[in-house]
């Protein structure tokens, strides 16, 4: 078996009925947190990503597929494309008590932004920011949403959001 943890747009958007999810369910990562501190520049301008935080967690969703050569394969490739990265294989607590590896996709590149940029900041770059996918205002809107109804609110994206519409 493959699982996968989504914690921004993986968590809510439907990707997973194209590769056959076996089940999916709430799951925690401890010792991360979001953090929009990637810069996207292809897709948004700015993207969702996880920084680690001791004595943080991260709740998201849990996906679970066949590990079978040409499923994974289809499945792992997607993923990379959709990512800009490659997966981190951590320890996912699963709702039902179980604790399962978990490809978890962290980017950890050269397109990250500073830190210590306070959220008035980043909405002022997000304003500004788009790609080809979108403006950035709409993709940190639709994980605001896309998160907050699948009862996965997050801190970091609820002020990053009141920043942004603070700005309008």
């Amino acid at each position: 078996m493959i699982w996968v943890f989504g914690f921004g747009s993986l968590t809510f958007d439907g990707w997973q009925s194209e590769f056959g999810c076996l089940s999916h369910q709430r799951g925690t990562l401890h010792g991360y947190r979001r953090a929009f501190n990637k810069k996207s520049v292809v897709n948004w301008g700015t993207e969702l990503n996880l920084e680690r935080a001791l004595g943080e967690r991260c709740e998201g969703v849990a996906f679970e597929f066949l590990g079978d050569e040409q499923s994974s394969t289809a499945l792992l490739s997607y993923l990379r494309k959709r990512e800009a990265c490659l997966p981190t294989s951590l320890p996912v607590e699963l709702a039902d008590g179980r604790a399962v590896e978990a490809l978890t996709y962290i980017y950890d590149g050269r397109n990250l932004y500073d830190r210590s940029k306070s959220f008035a900041e980043l909405a002022a770059l997000v304003r500004k920011a788009s790609g080809t996918s979108g403006s950035a205002v709409d993709y940190v809107k639709r994980n605001f949403e896309g998160l907050r109804a699948a009862g996965l609110e997050d801190a970091a994206v609820t002020e990053l959001w009141k920043a942004i519409l603070a700005q309008e």
